[in-house]
Formats: C-alpha cells, sequence, structure tokens
C-alpha cells in the first residue's frame, strides 16, 4: 500500500478559494451591471419607437385628408403634445409643419420639440 508523505495535502487552500469567489463575484456584477443597462436601452427604445410611431400616425393621418382639405390644429396622442400648421405654397401646394413635443432620453426634465414637413400637391390627371 502506498502512503502519501506526512506532508502533502489534498484540495484547494484558503487563499485559492478566496481568489475564485472573488472572480466570480467580479464576473456576476458584470453580467448583472450589463443587464441593467440592456434593459435600460431597451426601455429607451420602446420609447422611440413609440414617439415614431405617433409622428406616423399623425402625419399619415393628415396626409389622407388630402390636399386643400387640411387646416391647422393640434392634439393630444399619449400626452404628446402635436400640433400642425398649414400654409399654401402655390395654388398647386401646400406645406404642412408637423411639431410634436417630446421628453428627453437623458434629461427627462427637458423637452424637445420635432418639426416634421411635409408637401401636399394637387392631383393631377395626365
Amino acid at each position: 500500500m502506498v502512503t502519501a508523505p506526512t506532508g502533502s495535502r489534498e484540495g484547494f487552500s484558503l487563499v485559492e478559494v478566496l481568489v475564485a469567489v472573488t472572480l466570480l463575484a467580479v464576473a456576476m456584477m458584470s453580467l448583472a451591471s450589463a443587464a441593467a443597462l440592456g434593459l435600460s436601452q431597451m426601455g429607451k427604445a420602446r420609447q422611440d419607437l413609440q414617439y415614431s410611431a405617433d409622428v406616423q400616425q399623425v402625419t399619415d393621418s393628415l396626409v389622407g385628408v388630402g390636399w386643400n382639405k387640411v387646416s391647422s390644429g393640434s392634439t393630444n396622442i399619449r400626452g404628446r403634445a402635436v400640433n400642425w400648421t398649414v400654409t399654401t405654397l402655390s395654388p398647386n401646394s401646400q406645406k404642412l409643419n408637423v411639431l410634436v413635443t417630446r421628453r428627453g432620453q437623458a434629461q427627462t426634465n427637458l423637452m424637445y420639440t420635432d418639426t416634421v414637413t411635409i408637401y401636399l400637391a394637387k392631383n393631377r390627371v395626365q
């Protein structure tokens, strides 16, 4: 029967275990931080998509009304103020400015106004 020398021991030392636990803790905290950042970015992306969909909905409904039938006005969509003005450029064309108010992402206490310009023209049959 072979026996181990009296001075050798099997297993991990306390220092090795502490190093492994520390590395594991750092890795887990990094992973949790990345997940939190990802969730935050997903929330901001969802807000951007809702904002774009709201602007698209308003502009589509105004264009759908048709040339020379749109008048200046305003509405609220999901608590977001939307105003539009119509300017006649010529007897055959109009300029439609849609002003949309939105909250800032980095500084949520700031409000921004974006302008979308659409040109409407009289249909011509050829």
